[in-house]
């Protein structure tokens, strides 16, 4: 099993304090490929606040899982010397 993770900022939406969220990467991308709605969570030193992503929120995230495949595949594909 594929364990994984995605790492990308989310804003609270009470007081606007931006902080890192580390998910499960699968979980992620199932969420966005299937456009199933994709809940935030806000763990502020102020809030806990729960909310579904909206549009901008999830093409934030897909660009970050995109980028983090990106990298990934690089770094797997072996290097040829000449």
């Amino acid at each position: 099993m594929d364990k994984s993770t995605i790492c990308f900022p989310v804003t609270c939406p009470c007081c606007s304090q931006e902080y890192l969220v580390v998910s499960n990467r699968n979980m992620i991308v199932h969420a966005l490929v299937t456009k199933r709605r994709l809940t935030l969570s806000s763990c502020c030193a102020h809030h806990r606040v729960m909310w579904v992503a909206n549009e901008i929120e999830r093409g934030q995230i897909r660009e970050y899982a995109e980028t983090l495949h990106l990298l990934a595949s690089k770094q797997l594909r072996p290097r040829c010397h000449a």
